[in-house]
């Protein structure tokens, strides 16, 4: 499988002007890339020969108006020279035209684009920060699985932290995503959940770390994932291993004052005096207060687990 950037900026002629963006939701309209064989000067695209069916692909809007990610795709087919018919059908102006092209399937039109500012320092495609417009030149750029993920992953933050920010959240999300997808918006949600409690559990506080700084703290769904539970930062609180095991077997719940219910059953056992000593007490909350367990999902838990 291949990964690539898919260009389109605005344009214009002596008689019409359309802008990259339209020319965007035209294609994706159509389910079909338009490309050329050969460059202003001559010269062939690069990389026309090389797309494959599968292929992931991500869009990407040029020019002052745009330098940002619009959406997704995964290619239904290889670049192949068009049909006489074909061209009539996916000609839509002079910017549209083409004698090569690409079908898209799994199409992922991007409510709020991802403006690339953000990323520069961290794709590999980009060697030279200081001059980065010049890696986006052309119609079609070959990058790594990782700038791919890296640039859904923002976009998937980007995204959950909006949905974090909505008053009414939703308890599961059931939507359709790809294996690359759900690898990146789990390493975000697993991420930025750790952050947002400063490495440390929200029942016990611990802050650990190996001799190689990696954090034992562990993000853990308050709605499960295994129920669709939703990729809503207030549906996340990271605890140390033993809590996250213990709040994930239902040991114990919290309350939607934030204090913290124990299993009736282990409350004089000192066998989980770890866990029954904080009976009572509050979590330690995000200094975020809109990022702070939302009582859906607290409720939702404690009803899973027989608290209520």
């Amino acid at each position: 499988m291949n990964y690539w950037v898919f260009s389109v900026s605005d344009g214009k002629t002596e008689t019409e002007r359309i802008s990259g963006i339209d020319v965007y939701k035209q294609r994706m309209s159509d389910a079909f890339w338009g490309l050329k064989e050969r460059t202003v000067d001559g010269k062939r695209t690069a990389n026309i020969g090389k797309l494959e069916e599968g292929d992931q692909v991500v869009f990407y809007l040029a020019g002052r108006s745009g330098q940002r990610f619009l959406g997704t795709c995964s290619l239904a087919s290889g670049s192949r020279k068009l049909r006489e018919s074909e061209r009539k059908k996916f000609t839509h102006g002079t910017f549209f035209q083409s004698n090569h092209g690409v079908k898209l399937a799994n199409i992922k039109i991007w409510n709020t684009p991802t403006p690339i500012r953000s990323l520069i320092e961290t794709l590999d495609f980009i060697r030279n920060p200081e001059v980065w417009r010049c890696y986006l030149q052309g119609s079609i750029r070959a990058i790594s699985e990782r700038d791919y993920e890296i640039i859904i992953s923002t976009h998937e933050s980007n995204e959950m932290t909006q949905r974090s920010s909505q008053k009414n959240p939703t308890l599961t999300d059931t939507s359709f995503y790809t294996e690359a997808r759900r690898k990146a918006r789990y390493k975000v949600f697993t991420n930025r959940i750790r952050t947002i409690y400063c490495y440390s559990c929200a029942v016990c506080g611990k802050k650990r770390f190996t001799r190689s700084n990696n954090p034992e703290i562990e993000s853990s769904h308050i709605y499960p994932k295994e129920k669709d539970g939703a990729d809503d930062f207030r549906n996340g609180i990271a605890l140390c291993r033993l809590h996250h095991w213990a709040f994930d077997g239902g040991l114990f719940s919290i309350k939607d004052d934030y204090s913290i219910v124990v299993e009736e059953r282990i409350k004089n056992d000192s066998n989980y005096e770890e866990i029954s000593r904080f009976e009572g007490k509050k979590i330690r909350l995000p200094e975020d207060k809109e990022l702070e367990p939302h009582p859906i999902y607290l409720s939702a838990h404690r009803r899973i687990h027989g608290f209520e």
